[in-house]
């Protein structure tokens, strides 16, 4: 498993549930090109890029990467979600506990603390770790590109 699918599995757990703070189910409403910056884990900073349709609901996000989530709580307070899950993931258990907060109509920071359980130990790859990511729309996207 690589970082830049923790970084995303975290940021997709964290946006999951049924989060009803208005500017983030407003940013999954808008089509486009998004830029993501994640730094933290065990790898250095990466950022990636992904057209997003506009026509998927935060939980079908999330569930395209995570199964078998046997405990995800959700607590909004204005535009900042809170989220804890416990996630079932390549005979792993991850749990993830994050703050997503948008930062504007098209842009969020996630913060992500992630924990792995049931790894066989890999030098150099904690079971804890401290993840950000960085999200903005830049724009439409590219025409051809086929959305995520």
């Amino acid at each position: 498993m690589n970082r830049a699918t923790l970084a995303v599995l975290a940021t997709l757990i964290a946006l999951s549930g049924q989060a009803k703070a208005a500017d983030l189910n407003a940013m999954m409403k808008q089509a486009g090109e998004w830029e993501f910056v994640m730094s933290g884990g065990f790898m250095p900073s990466m950022t990636q890029h992904g057209c997003y349709a506009g026509n998927k609901s935060i939980a079908e996000l999330t569930n395209r990467n995570m199964k078998n989530c046997s405990q995800q709580s959700v607590s909004v307070n204005g535009g900042t979600a809170t989220v804890n899950a416990v996630c079932q993931m390549q005979k792993m258990t991850v749990t993830v506990q994050s703050t997503v907060r948008a930062t504007s109509d098209a842009s969020f920071h996630a913060d992500s603390r992630v924990h792995l359980e049931g790894m066989p130990a890999i030098p150099g790859i904690p079971s804890d770790m401290n993840m950000t990511v960085e999200a903005r729309r830049t724009g439409p996207c590219v025409p051809g590109e086929k959305p995520m």
